[in-house]
């Protein structure tokens, strides 16, 4: 399903449900899409065949079967839309020096990100950070608030929606700037202004954050 997200700023994306690599045969990859990848549907042999022998190689090394499929979809995922965006040349993974991955000579970043029921891929032409949390896992926000491992605004701790609006959207500028938590979380200061979450590392930019389904989903980018 294809539906265009609405959001409080200038950016839009379109989030768009992914159940086989056909789904994406005519995918614009000049848009803003945020592919959605349910892990209930077990037909991982429709992406596995498009994963590299080097992450063949990773993928091996993984023991749960869950953390497997997830793996083969999104890695598989964003190798078909290299290959779709290179006339079929090779995607050779990298790392960055902090453990983020990209692909070697592509013009295109991407963010994954994973809860237990669904997987997200964003791809764009700017370095791009996503992440999704699932609304009804037990978070103990008093026990949060304690131990000012984060830099939020008090409103964060009123209840878990406004908590998960502000760790998504962390989450997703530490994938933006390719650091994970290497960086200090406490330096990167996470606030809610009117409707929007704005987080000042510096320099002040703007998260996407949206609702969907039950899930937080936030969106950095340039």
């Amino acid at each position: 399903m294809k539906r265009p997200i609405s959001v409080n700023m200038s950016k839009r994306f379109r989030l768009m449900e992914v159940t086989s690599p056909n789904d994406i045969s005519k995918v614009n990859l000049a848009e803003r899409v945020i592919f959605k990848l349910p892990m209930a549907l077990q037909n991982e042999s429709d992406f596995l065949k498009h994963i590299d022998l080097a992450n063949k190689a990773k993928l091996d090394e993984i023991s749960s079967a869950e953390d497997k499929l997830r793996f083969i979809k999104t890695r598989g995922l964003v190798n078909i839309l290299f290959l779709h965006d290179n006339g079929g040349a090779n995607p050779i993974w990298k790392l960055n020096k902090y453990g983020k991955p990209y692909i070697g000579g592509w013009e295109k970043d991407f963010s994954i990100s994973h809860t237990r029921d669904i997987s997200l891929v964003a791809v764009a032409s700017e370095a791009i950070g996503i992440d999704i949390e699932d609304n009804s896992r037990d978070i103990d926000l008093e026990k949060f608030k304690r131990t000012k491992f984060l830099n939020f605004d008090d409103g964060a701790y009123s209840n878990k929606e406004e908590f998960l609006m502000r760790f998504t959207a962390l989450e997703a500028y530490l994938k933006y700037i390719g650091k994970g938590f290497h960086k200090d979380a406490r330096t990167i200061s996470v606030r809610k202004v009117n409707d929007g979450i704005v987080i000042d590392d510096g320099k002040l930019i703007k998260a996407v954050t949206i609702s969907d389904g039950g899930y937080t989903i936030s969106i950095v980018m340039r």
